[in-house]
């Protein structure tokens, strides 16, 4: 009888293999808990969140999981739908601390979730990975367990001044700002401001206009007045699309146009077509970049195991990127602490610094927001995006100046 009783264990092991794919025997899982959003306002984002954390999940269960402490981990994510909401996704933080006892916990989409949800964290002790949370609120408030993914935003657009100083020839002297008042456009705004200056270039103008503006030609007027030799704009997709129909109204043609947000994405290539050419925008992550870590190894290797996990035609975006990121940031605090013990870990993550296959760089300040970047800028060449910096990853050089209006 207890022969018999070995030897069916045996077979539905082998069967569970068969059906898994998975070869590897773990002696205790790390629990993670996700409330992200899946339903509701933000859902897009929110799924494309969950996928990088399943991504990641996928394949370090499926390479031998995560050894601290003379012990070998599988991961196992535990996911709720926090349908938007930051009340929900505050309750279903604290079902997944209380009932579902999670180890650690990784981010929402949206700063403002996340507000939500890292005080629960906090208020039990519980690290959270946030990913896409860089409002400067979520970090001020002195806690010791929200680390964050995505730089503070006023860094979105510094890359483009880096590129401007090291890159362009000839280097442009003169820069104008012109920014939609809203919280996170003016971030944006600001922090490309405050680069350019350090960096030695005059800022002749920054200026805010009314969020959700539809004519911004007399501010555009303004800056034809003064010559920039480059044009930023921080907004929204249609203040992108309306800067640039309003530009080639006015015959304003600055040597660079620098965008916050609102190129890439499909409808600017589309409405825009030839008049969206050489302009140029940060990103947080792109799938082209050259970049590698100990877990997936390249960039290159991340995008076949997310092409592998969700098709072919799946291209990963920074949304998905990040959550990976958090994954593998989480891992490398494990692996380096030795250990699963919270304070062990978030000690070990605060000394992380670190360039990913799934994010440029990653290094904590005391307040836990990621403040160690070079992410990429994009610029639209011949109606494609291209990769232009940093150097390391680029696909191609900047093309400048922008020709005149009428050689395009």
């Amino acid at each position: 009888m207890l022969k018999n009783k070995w030897l069916l264990l045996i077979l539905v092991s082998i069967f569970l293999l068969v059906v898994t794919g998975v070869s590897f025997a773990f002696d205790d899982v790390i629990k993670i808990g996700a409330a992200v959003s899946l339903t509701g306002k933000v859902a897009y984002e929110g799924n494309l969140v969950k996928q990088g954390y399943q991504v990641w999940e996928k394949w370090v269960n499926d390479h031998g999981g995560i050894t601290a402490g003379g012990k070998t981990y599988g991961v196992e994510v535990i996911y709720y739908d926090d349908e938007s909401d930051p009340v929900r996704g505050a309750k279903l933080t604290e079902k997944l601390i209380t009932e579902d006892k999670v180890n650690f916990l990784g981010g929402p989409y949206s700063s403002a979730i996340t507000f939500a949800t890292s005080a629960i964290g906090e208020k039990y002790g519980v690290i959270t990975i946030a990913p896409e949370a860089n409002a400067v609120n979520i970090y001020e408030r002195g806690y010791k367990y929200v680390f964050s993914i995505l730089p503070p935003a006023p860094m979105l657009m510094a890359p483009i001044a880096y590129m401007m100083d090291e890159m362009l020839d000839p280097k442009p002297k003169t820069v104008a700002i012109i920014v939609a008042n809203d919280l996170f456009p003016l971030s944006c705004g600001e922090g490309f401001r405050d680069k350019c200056k350090e960096l030695g270039f005059e800022v002749v103008l920054f200026e805010k206009y009314p969020a959700g503006a539809t004519d911004i030609s007399a501010l555009l007027t303004k800056v034809k007045a003064l010559n920039p030799d480059v044009l930023g704009v921080a907004g929204y997709t249609a203040d992108s699309l309306m800067a640039i129909r309003q530009c080639k109204e006015l015959g304003l043609n600055p040597k660079l146009y620098a965008f916050s947000v609102g190129v890439m994405v499909p409808a600017f290539l589309n409405e825009m077509g030839a008049d969206g050419n050489y302009v140029v925008e940060g990103e947080w992550w792109l799938p082209e970049m050259k970049l590698q870590d100990p877990i997936f190894g390249t960039t290159a290797d991340y995008v076949k195991a997310c092409k592998d996990l969700f098709g072919e035609d799946f291209k990963p975006q920074y949304w998905t990127a990040s959550s990976s990121a958090a994954g593998s940031i989480l891992q490398l605090a494990i692996e380096k602490a030795d250990s699963i013990e919270t304070d062990k870990v978030r000690e070990a993550m605060a000394s992380l610094d670190v360039e990913l296959a799934t994010w440029p760089a990653v290094a904590f300040n005391e307040k836990g927001q990621n403040i160690k970047w070079i992410h990429p800028v994009i610029q639209v060449q011949d109606g494609k995006f291209v990769l232009v910096y940093p150097e390391a990853s680029q696909q191609n050089a900047p093309l400048y100046p922008t020709p005149a209006w009428k050689d395009r």
